[in-house]
């Protein structure tokens, strides 16, 4: 059931506004808070449960496989520790491995100068805000954005906007020749200036050097929602799931039908300099 502030705020807000923002505005001001976004996200750490299933040509399943990893911000990125597989826990031999590889990261973290630390987790988020930054302004460059209906995802009012390529469009870059053979919507929190979730699907099959390298068909796609989280004023769209649903074909020896599931969750505010978790339980 929607609050009354939500249903109060999806009734007045387009009446305040006669001239609602565009898409291409309400990207650009995603891309002004990239910075801040990532600073927020960096706070989190979390489980991770993937799990990939191997389809055969009419789609049944031949073979899937599944794995749990903790994940926790660091001042060169994210450290990936596995806990499980198959849905069950780690053998002795693998958890002991395990947390040699952890405390061995962590005695090289915490032993690194203050400054260096630092240097290097700036290092990282401006590299981490600039490659968003460029996506972000290439997707403006190569789509149409068409204006939808107004939808509310965890009581939050989100607008939401379908986007294809631009009639003649065909990239001038890696990443550009993959955004003009896909297709999608993006629904955005104004109020924040997040994106909190996306969907994707290729039109046109994507090939490497003329498919001599492989290829992504079409059909193939993707979707990814957030979840809001963090205090007034430091809320921030962290991933809650993502879904894939992947034809390729790699060179012309292997061939790839996969559905790819991920769930990340126990969402715990984490502080990478202690390794203390900020507060006790998970937030989700």
């Amino acid at each position: 059931m929607l609050s009354f502030a939500t249903v109060i705020s999806l009734a007045v807000i387009p009446a305040l506004h006669s001239e609602r923002e565009d898409a291409e505005t309400l990207l650009r001001r995603v891309i002004e808070s990239q910075e801040r976004q990532q600073k927020l996200t960096r706070e989190y750490a979390f489980r991770e449960t993937t799990v990939t299933r191997d389809l055969d040509d009419e789609g049944r399943i031949e073979h899937a496989k599944s794995e749990v990893a903790l994940v926790t911000p660091g001042p060169e990125g994210e450290y990936r520790r596995l806990e499980g597989k198959d849905g069950g826990p780690l053998s002795a031999e693998e958890e002991a491995k395990e947390e040699r590889k952890f405390q061995d990261y962590l005695k090289e973290q915490l032993g690194l100068p203050a400054e260096e630390r630092d240097r290097k987790t700036n290092d990282k988020l401006k590299r981490r805000v600039k490659r968003f930054q460029e996506r972000l302004r290439e997707a403006i460059e190569a789509y149409d954005f068409e204006p939808l209906e107004d939808e509310v995802i965890h009581d939050v009012p989100l607008r939401v906007f379908r986007f294809s390529p631009k009639p003649g469009y065909e990239g001038h870059s890696r990443s550009t020749h993959i955004l003009a053979r896909i297709s999608g919507t993006v629904w955005i929190d104004p109020r924040r200036d997040q994106l909190a979730k996306l969907q994707v699907r290729f039109v046109k099959n994507l090939k490497f050097l003329g498919g001599i390298f492989g290829r992504v068909s079409e059909g193939s796609e993707a979707a990814a929602e957030g979840w809001l989280a963090g205090d007034p004023g430091k809320e921030v769209w962290l991933l809650d799931e993502v879904a894939i649903s992947l034809d390729a074909r790699l060179y012309f020896l292997k061939s790839y039908r996969q559905q790819i599931e991920i769930d990340y969750h126990d969402y715990q505010r984490y502080r990478v300099e202690t390794e203390e978790r900020i507060k006790p339980g998970a937030l989700k």
